[in-house]
């Protein structure tokens, strides 16, 4: 396997954590995932992960597989994908309200009372479980929630709905 020659223009070609350079140009028209970019996935590895749907339960997958279904129709735009580290040696994984956000809304929400609110206990698996303890794979818990944040469930004052007996005069 030879080297990328660097003749075509520098946007051309980025550069890859694993693998070197990775010609942009052709991967753009079919494989290029958005889903990838956004969350940071690996949209070409088949290594097996853990995956949490939240309030839809546990199974195992790939970053490959995830990829695919996150750009399937709405599914990137209606939802999000977070990492938690998976300890060696435990066998249950506590997710909580500040395991589905971001980064950057972590430390702008750590002030809200529940931003520590447990939302899930997981079992790990057994095969996966062992395969942690053993041959440290699954490090990550891969966490897909629905997209929203604290401030998106704030009512404004005009989505707020009106009472029928609200305004209504009371006849005596």
């Amino acid at each position: 396997m030879s080297a990328p020659v660097l003749t075509e223009s520098p946007t051309a070609l980025s550069r890859s954590d694993k693998t070197g350079f990775t010609d942009v140009s052709h991967a753009s028209g079919s494989s290029n995932s958005s889903a990838s970019e956004k969350y940071r996935l690996d949209e070409f590895d088949d290594a097996p992960i853990l995956l949490y749907k939240y309030r839809g339960g546990l199974q195992t997958s790939t970053q490959k597989d995830l990829c695919a279904w996150l750009n399937k129709g709405e599914n990137l735009d209606r939802h999000r994908v977070t990492k938690k580290p998976i300890p060696r040696l435990t066998s249950y994984i506590d997710v909580k309200r500040h395991d589905l956000y971001t980064s950057d809304e972590k430390s702008q929400y750590a002030s809200f009372p529940n931003y520590d609110s447990s939302l899930a206990s997981v079992k790990i698996p057994s095969i996966p479980y062992w395969s942690r303890v053993v041959l440290g794979n699954y490090s990550e818990l891969f966490i897909v929630s629905p997209e929203s944040s604290p401030s998106s469930s704030v009512a404004d004052g005009e989505s707020r709905t009106q009472s029928p007996m609200e305004g209504s005069e009371v006849r005596e």
